[in-house]
């Protein structure tokens, strides 16, 4: 009999209750102050992401703010604006799934950490010039820092998980409130979709749905990843075991 209530068919029962369980709190706590935070900060990663793909694809970045209510901005120069506009929603989905992705390895919770910080400082010394936001970035480092060099690994780990987790889920829900949502009557909003539409002529809600569904793929495959067992772990059948005791009998 083989141990189902710890595997079925590779994926881990444990791991699958315990983000089911993630996933639950953190639409419970949604408006909270508890998860305001992480939320800024997916924010701070989604201006960063424009920036990014700015310099890749040969602009520069001027400057990039985020506010406590979730407002953000991202000024660049140059560059290929089609990439630009979509790589915010895109690039914070990336971000989570990445986040999500590294949780599962104990091992790579340092460097995380430690990259985490360096972007943020490379950021904070050059295009991050408000106040605000270079005050949330320079707490955010030490929060990084604290977590990949002092907390307990495991706690790390957690807090790899909740970010990605929230980042997703952020990305998932911007994309529809802001662009599919914003299509009703009585809803103007300037978002990344519709100043992707007016560059490249394609309908903004179109622009939407195929973000979104992407998004979604994507944000499915990486939980799907997530919650299998550790590779080499192979489920024990009793059965097996016993036939083993009686060949050696």
């Amino acid at each position: 009999m083989s141990h189902a209530a710890e595997d079925t068919d590779g994926v881990s029962i444990p791991l699958l209750i315990t983000q089911c369980l993630l996933i639950f709190l953190v639409f419970y706590l949604w408006s909270s102050p508890i998860i305001q935070p992480v939320k800024v900060m997916v924010v701070l990663f989604h201006e960063m992401s424009h920036g990014l793909m700015a310099v890749l694809s040969g602009g520069r970045v001027l400057d990039i703010a985020v506010t406590a209510d979730e407002g953000g901005a991202c000024e660049t120069e140059g560059g290929w604006a089609p990439l630009i506009v979509s790589a915010g929603y895109l690039g914070s989905m990336i971000f989570g799934g990445l986040l999500l992705y590294l949780s599962k390895y104990r091992g790579a919770v340092p460097a995380v950490y430690t990259l985490l910080t360096l972007v943020l400082a490379s950021a904070i010394f050059t295009v991050l010039h408000d106040p605000f936001s270079r005050t949330f970035a320079v707490g955010l480092a030490a929060c990084f820092i604290f977590l990949g060099l002092i907390a307990p690994t495991a706690i790390g780990r957690l807090f790899l998980r909740v970010v990605g987790t929230v980042s997703c889920l952020y990305s998932i829900l911007d994309i529809y409130w802001d662009v599919l949502a914003s299509g009703r009557a009585g809803y103007v909003i300037e978002n990344d979709a519709v100043a992707f539409s007016s560059l490249t002529g394609v309908p903004s809600q179109l622009v939407g749905v195929v973000w979104l569904s992407g998004s979604a793929i994507y944000f499915l495959s990486i939980l799907r990843i997530i919650i299998r067992q550790a590779p080499g772990v192979e489920p024990v059948e009793s059965g097996a075991r016993g036939n083993a005791v009686s060949a050696k009998a």
